[in-house]
Formats: C-alpha cells, structure tokens, sequence
C-alpha cells in the first residue's frame, strides 16, 4: 500500500480549510468580533471558560476551581479537567488575541482536523487512494450533525478528530502487534473523549462494540488477542483519569438530573431531512415539522450524494458492510427511548389506550452511567463517521473506472454534498459585546460580586458569565455547566425582593438586569423602586448600584404562588438566624397523598380527602431554604385528553415570624433523636408543643410518641401520646401536638416532656444524653409559665 506524498497532504488540509471556511461563512469576516453559534448557543459559556483558563494561569487560581463564580463560596469546576481538548488550543490563543478570535479559530481548526483524520483512516482503508480519501473527509467535516452542534456552539464536540485515528490506530494493532501500536491505540481511545466525556458512549462504545463483534464472528482471534488488551487498558486509564470527575458528575443535578432524551433525539425522518434553513431546502415545509426547534441535536441529513454513494459502496464492496451497520445501529440509537415522527412522540391506540413505541435506547435511559447520554442524537456522530467511509468505499470502486474524468466528477460530487449538507447561510454568530462601563468596572476594588437577573433564564445566565470576561468581578451565581449550583431559594429571594439588605447580607455590590430576558420589564421597574436609577444602562443591560442598607436583613418569605399542584410548588425563606417559622395552608384535594419537604427533607405528609388546614413548625438554620409540597404521584406528563388529573388545591399559604432558638439534638436509643422543640402558645385552653425528630430507622404502628406536662411538683396534668403510624428511615417530622388543659388548671410553671414508648408493654426508649428528664426516659420540651385567669 502506497501512501499519497507530503503535498498531497498538504492540499487535502487546504481543501479541508477552505470547505471550514465556506461552512462557517462569513465567520472569516467577524473573527474578532463575533462568536460562533446562535444567541443562545453555548458559546459565552465556553468563551467564559477559555477566559477562565487565561485568568488562572495570569492570577494564581486553581484552574479547576472557579473561585469567581458562586460568591462566596466558589463553584467547583473539576469537570474542566474532563475536557481538556474543548478549550485547547483555545486558551492559549487567548493570550495573544481577542477572546472571540481564539474561539472561532479554534472551531475552524477543529474542523480541518475532523476531515485529516478522516482523510487518514480512508487513505488506510481504501489502500492509500487519494481521491477517494480526500472526498470522505469532506464528507465527515461538514456532515449536518457537526454543523449542527456547531450552530450550538458545542466547542467540544466539535473536537472529534481522535476517533478516526483511533480506528486507524486499532486496525493497525490488529494486523500486527507492537509496542508503539499497542500505546497508540490505548492513548487515542482515551483522547477521543478530550473533547467530550460522553463521547465514550456515542461513539466509542458502539464503535469498539461492533469491531469486536466483528472480529469474534469472524473467529479471528490473534487479531482478538491484539486489540482487547489495548482496548481495556485505554478504559482502565480513562477511568482514572476521570476520577476527580465522576463524584462531582454524578452529585450534580445538572448533570444526572438533567433528562431530555426525547427532546434531543432524533427524528425518524432526520437521516432524509435538510436543514430549515437552508436556502433552498428550507422551502420544503417538512423540514421544520421533522426537526422542529431540535437543529442542534438532531440534524442528521445523510444526503442524496453520500446516500447514493454509501449504496453503491454497500452492494459493490463487502468491506463496506459492517460499516453499513455501524450507521445503522448508530442511527437506531439516536432515535433515543421513543419512536419521534414529525418531532412529536408517535402515539399508539392499543384497546383504548394510548401509549408510545419504546426503542432499545429506552434501555440506555434506564441504565446506571449510561442514562447520563441524554442527548440520544449525538449517536449520529458515529452516523458521519460511518457515511463517511461508505463514500471512500464507493468512491474507491469508481475511481479506476472513471478514468479522466474522476476529478471533475469528484469536484462536482463534492460541491454538491457541500451545498445539500449546508446547515445554515449564513452561519449564526453572537456578539462580543465590550460596554467601556462594563469595562471600567474591572479597574474597581469595592465590589464583591455581581447579581445578573433574571438568574434562572439560561440564555441571561450564560450572558453573565460572559460578561464576567469583561468585568472581571465575582458573580453571585453562576455556572460551569447548564444551570448554576448555587442555592435557588437565595437567588429567587435575591431577584424577587432586590432588596438592598438581602443583596449587601449576599455580597451583591452591583445588580446587572439583562434587559431581552426581562419579561414585561418587570425586573426593571423593581430594580428602580429598590434600588434607584441604574448607573449605566443600553439596549441590553441595566447596571445598579445598591444603597446602603437602613437595618440588617429581616426574615424574608416569598409564598407558594400556585393555586393548583399538579406536581411540586416551592416557597423560599432567608433566616437571619436559628429559629421556627410557622408554615400555614389550605389545602383540598379527593384522596391525594401530599407532602411538605425543607430543603429536600421529608418533614411531613397528609392524605387530603376534602378540605384541610395544615400548621408546621419549620426548623430554620440561618441562611437560605426551600419549602415544596408536592403531590403523590404526581399528575402525568401526558395522558389521555378524556381524563382529568386530581389536582391539590392550594390556598392561604403564609409564613409566620421567626422565633428564634438553638437547637440541640438529642438522641433516644433505637434511632430517634429530637432535633429541635419548645412549648409555643396556649390558645382556647390548648397548648401547643413544637416538635422536629429525625429517624435513622424504621418506625412501625406500635411504638408510641407522647408529650406530658408537669407541674412544678412533677405531677401530670396534661398529656398526648400516639402512634406517629410507619415511618422509613432517615424521614424526618415537624409537628405540632396539642394539649387540652384542664379548665381550673391553677397558674404557675410547666414543663413539657416528650419521649417514646413501645406499646402494649409500656417500656420507653432510655435518652443517650445527660439532659433534664433522661433519667425518666424523656426530654425537656421546654417550659411555659400559665398566667392567673
């Protein structure tokens, strides 16, 4: 086999420059000024990074720990370790060059690089033919699923290039071993997921599946025995390289709890289906009811040219089967859990009921690891790479036949594969906006931290950051990946009040409204009732500057605001220090199971049958909290248009005062521990006891909870005790028990008791600790003092 010489080389890499050039145009034109991808694309958040990178290295800062983001706290950013290849070379080009020209040129070299590598493995596969070569890797540069993710602004996945030279790298090892093969291979797999962790699941996995299924059908074991070894060490090392990773991963709800495998699958019609906006396809209607708003993740047009040639490679030429059914597999996969056609779920009517077809990727949604692949469609990547060996395959049986001819037709052949895979025209790009007021507040040393607004809107959150390059300041949110990490509850309270208190307690110096997210202005206007008139402002932005705040921050509550709970509504408190908080709410519903969690903790749960009035003592840390109610089960996603979902109605819902108090756990044997209580009032004769236990086992039906209280001779004059029914472990209770007084009770001091007992034997569960009452097997609820009535 004969490979092509060095200038051959060299003009593939021309061809494959000028073809990145002509995808992205006119990005050649805004280098400087603009960033690839839509407004909304990722693009300021990989900007961000490539900043953050430059600043670390220029200030000391650990570069996997963004310090600057998630005042004052920080946000953790080992997940940049992950991806080193998603921002190389990128932030190195940022030290000697705009922030926007480092990425785009980054992007484009990205490109070339996809089509070189591809160019190499075919020029192996197809026995060193140029053309042939040269045309498959135009063919994988611009397939419609990088333009795709490029629209995105998905830097890292744009990086695929280790992948085909992986594959080159395994066929190799697999004809001969030696030392250098063998390191090769095992260091490409590991690269091909510097890009892109996932990557490993999108095309690493049913690549190195399919080649050793291919290897074991054929019985070819010494070739067998070569790559497997190779194969487990790149797995082995690639899971110690994502060590640091994996428990920031899998405990961020960014990421596991992200979901979305329908939405980002593709449709069943997107391997026939050109882009929307292409500028002649885009006038076939069809083409928007396929991919709908999904362009980005589910755009894999196969194309006529590709698709004709990848047939002709598959009836002509026996190797080209199993790369046939490497982009069938592929193409299967990225269609995710549920069969899409018209990029809605197709709906199924079996005797009566409606259902939906599931898929084999419905098993990769439900398996531990694996169900982190939410966005089945970037299984097309593996797509383009199996398209475009099918067009060298096709192209290497029509070569030698197309005599003088083969260049002109491979000139036409790849001028119109690059004009039906044309995602857009021209490129969607975003603006590096630089406000000079923006700009001078990186020369000032009294802010903490910037407060953006809206905070939950994704595309204003991604501007923050952005803006941050800019700035240079902390931000009190913030993101590395998706959403930000840091506390809800604060930044809904932050955002909703803008009360100048609460932003000095946060450290929010300066609030920045993004004025395109601003629904109805309704930020705006607050933000000047608040906090004055804004010290900068522009088409895009508001900048305020906080007063001094009169008084330190108070309680704050912002209530539940939905009046009908179909699933969870969440109410958000600020404690400026330990104490209760009485939650109040109506609630009615037929037979519905509710329950009220703080923070995430189960504190309480009711079954509404009609209407009920619900009083909780929340124990409040000082600091931020989320209250949710929500409803067991939950109402359907979808269901049936004849049915009606149960509803809980929600009315009345309201935070008293804050009482402040310590608490002070204390433990009972059997894994009972009284987290917090006090005696709180008495009204009509009733005395209420609030109390917060913790579970760390199992309760059942015969172990009974009760409140007494003593007089100051230890007599008992009132008393509760009940069953509090099965609870599971590490459940928590917030209640309150009622005591009825005895009506000639005299006035004087009382002290409330609580503990536990087993039933019908009476014995109580003795007190692990030295506090008043432990050597009676109960606790010192607190004590109250009864006036003369």
């Amino acid at each position: 086999m004969t490979f092509p010489r060095l200038r051959h080389h060299l003009a593939a890499a021309g061809v494959y420059l000028l073809a990145a050039l002509l995808i992205t145009w006119p990005l050649v034109t805004k280098l400087t000024t603009e960033f690839t991808g839509f407004g909304y694309s990722d693009a300021y958040e990989m900007a961000h990074h490539i900043w953050w990178f430059k600043y670390a290295l220029q200030t000391g800062n650990d570069l996997f720990y963004q310090s600057m983001l998630g005042y004052p706290n920080g946000i953790e950013g080992i997940t940049l370790w992950a991806h080193p290849l998603q921002f190389f070379p990128a932030w190195l080009l940022a030290f000697v060059m705009p922030l926007p020209a480092a990425y785009n040129l980054s992007i484009l070299l990205s490109l070339v690089l996809n089509g070189l590598a591809l160019y190499w493995l075919a020029l192996y596969l197809t026995r060193g033919q140029f053309g042939p070569a040269l045309l498959a890797g135009l063919v994988y540069l611009a397939f419609p699923t990088m333009q795709g993710h490029l629209g995105a602004g998905h830097a890292g996945l744009m990086v695929q290039w280790p992948v085909p030279l992986f594959l080159y790298a395994l066929f190799r090892l697999s004809e001969r071993f030696s030392k250098r093969r063998f390191v090769l291979t095992a260091l490409l797999f590991v690269m091909s997921t510097f890009g892109h962790t996932l990557q490993v699941i999108y095309v690493l996995l049913p690549v190195s599946a399919l080649f050793l299924f291919r290897l074991t059908l054929r019985r070819e074991w010494k070739r067998l025995a070569r790559v497997v070894p190779a194969l487990t060490l790149g797995a082995v090392a690639l899971g110690l390289f994502l060590i640091p990773v994996a428990r920031a991963t899998l405990t961020s709800a960014a990421i596991s709890e992200a979901g979305g495998a329908v939405r980002y699958s593709a449709d069943l019609l997107a391997a026939v289906t050109p882009s929307f906006f292409h500028p002649l396809f885009g006038q076939l209607e069809y083409t928007h009811r396929v991919l709908g708003i999904n362009i980005d993740e589910g755009y894999a047009y196969a194309g006529l040219v590709a698709g004709v040639l990848a047939l002709l490679a598959l009836w002509k030429m026996r190797a080209a089967r199993w790369w046939a059914a490497l982009g069938i597999v592929a193409y299967g996969l990225s269609l995710g859990p549920l069969l899409k056609l018209l990029d809605q779920p197709l709906r199924l009517h079996i005797a009566g009921y409606e259902t939906f077809l599931p898929l084999p990727g419905a098993l990769i949604d439900a398996l531990p690891l694996l169900n982190l692949a939410r966005t089945p469609g970037r299984f097309n990547f593996t797509l383009a790479l199996a398209v475009a060996v099918l067009t060298a395959f096709a192209l290497a049986y029509l070569w030698p036949r197309l005599g003088r001819a083969r260049w002109p037709v491979a000139g036409i052949l790849a001028g119109l594969m690059l004009f039906e895979y044309q995602a857009f025209w021209p490129l969607p790009t975003t603006p590096a906006f630089r406000p000079a007021a923006i700009e001078a507040l990186a020369e000032r040393d009294d802010i903490r931290a910037v407060f953006d607004v809206p905070w939950k809107n994704l595309v204003a959150a991604k501007q923050a950051i952005y803006l941050q390059t800019v700035h240079e300041q902390a931000l009190v949110a913030g993101q590395v990946t998706r959403i930000t990490p840091v506390d809800p509850a604060k930044l809904t309270l932050l955002q909703e009040t803008l009360d100048p208190a609460l932003l000095n307690e946060a450290g929010a110096d300066l609030v920045i409204v993004h004025r395109e997210y601003d629904d109805n202005g309704h930020l705006m206007a607050r933000a000047r009732e608040q906090l004055g008139d804004p010290i900068y402002r522009d088409d895009r932005l508001a900048v305020f500057e906080p007063p001094d705040p009169a008084n330190p921050a108070q309680f704050t509550a912002l209530p539940m605001q939905d009046e009908a709970v179909t699933d969870q509504t969440d109410a958000y408190v600020y404690a400026p220090a330990t104490g209760w908080a009485l939650f109040e709410a109506t609630l009615e519903a037929q037979q519905r199971t509710a329950t009220l969690q703080l923070d995430g903790i189960q504190i309480g749960t009711w079954t509404i049958d009609g209407e009920q009035n619900l009083r909780v003592p929340l124990p409040l840390e000082a600091g931020y909290h989320t209250i949710s109610l929500q409803v067991d089960p939950p109402c359907p996603a979808a269901h049936d248009a004849a049915l009606r979902c149960r509803a809980v109605a929600l009315s009345d819902a309201a935070f008293g005062s804050l009482v402040e108090d310590d608490f002070r756990p204390v433990p009972f044997a059997g894994g009972v521990t009284l987290m917090g209580a006090r005696p709180a009032d008495v009204t009509d004769n009733r005395l209420a006891v609030w109390l917060w236990w913790r579970f760390d086992e199992p309760r059942n039906e015969n172990e009974i909870r009760f409140v007494h209280l003593l007089n100051a001779a230890g007599e008992l004059v009132a008393q509760v005790d009940t069953t509090l029914g099965e609870r599971e472990a590490g459940e928590q209770l917030a209640e309150i028990v009622e005591l009825a007084l005895p009506h000639d009770l005299p006035p004087g001091l009382y002290r409330a008791y609580a503990g536990w007992y087993t039933y019908p034997d009476g014995a109580r569960f003795p007190v692990l600790a030295d506090v008043p009452g432990s050597e009676s097997a109960y606790v010192l609820a607190g004590e109250i003092t009864i006036p003369a009535r």
